[in-house]
């Protein structure tokens, strides 16, 4: 097999969560364009079919589903219907992910719970769920979106929830790698810093600030988290397991 072999997800069936929009949207699209089958998910099935419709137009092949990944019955109902279509599941890019600004002292309740609900056990449960399939098949690609704000603080939003979930995130990845590794069941995390995401690009009077603390002086496409995505989720990281990946630019070298 060829390096460029390595690369290539024919076959295979990718499960993309919160894809409707954003990093999720544009690694979804990535994935198929690589060879995949995709599963689109989202809250709102509007958004996840007119991706798995473009997704179709350009050639590939996908479908979508509704599901909160917070909600346990919603997350094993969608891992039965991918089943009950494909068989199969491949590769899981645990994407979907929420984010408020409030100062600690005055954050809800229901927001910190929130939060934690989507950023962090949404994570578990949609692992979980597709780790009882992988696992008996002995073959599967886990991706957890962490964030650079497992190690940073942000400045100047205040976001103590977020920070708090994706570090667990980060530590949620290293476990579950090392309990699956045995079954040739990968799980690794991403982290990235500051993408042109439609939520970044509403709070464009502090992107000075952040710019001003990225060493390549800029925030990233969108399209750049692609690569890493296709990387993860294919053979050319087979010996990959438990690594969280950094992009942000150089965000966290200071």
């Amino acid at each position: 097999m060829s390096i460029l072999d390595k690369f290539k997800l024919d076959g295979k069936i990718a499960l993309v969560t919160g894809s409707s929009r954003g990093l999720g949207k544009v690694s979804a699209m990535g994935l198929a364009e690589a060879g995949a089958t995709l599963v689109i998910n989202s809250t709102h099935i509007e958004g996840a079919q007119k991706v798995a419709d473009e997704i179709i137009a350009k050639g590939g092949k996908a479908i979508a589903i509704e599901a909160d990944v917070s909600d346990q019955k919603q997350v094993n109902a969608m891992m039965d219907e991918i089943m009950r279509q494909f068989n199969q599941l491949d590769i899981v890019f645990n994407n979907a992910g929420i984010a408020a600004v409030s100062p600690a002292e005055e954050m809800p309740l229901e927001q910190w719970q929130k939060t934690i609900d989507v950023n962090l056990t949404g994570v578990f449960l949609v692992s979980q769920a597709a780790g009882r399939i992988m696992l008996k098949k002995k073959q599967g690609s886990i991706i957890n979106m962490a964030s650079m704000s497992a190690h940073i603080i942000n400045v100047p939003q205040k976001v103590a929830d977020y920070h708090a979930a994706k570090a667990g995130v980060v530590a949620l990845t290293r476990c579950l790698a090392a309990e699956w590794a045995p079954s040739n069941v990968r799980v690794n995390a991403i982290s990235p810093g500051y993408h042109k995401t439609e939520m970044a690009m509403q709070w464009k009077e502090v992107h000075p600030t952040w710019i001003e603390k990225i060493p390549m002086g800029r925030m990233a496409e969108m399209e750049e988290l692609q690569g890493l995505v296709l990387f993860l989720a294919s053979d050319a990281s087979s010996y990959t397991t438990g690594s969280e990946i950094i992009t942000d630019g150089g965000y966290t070298l200071w």
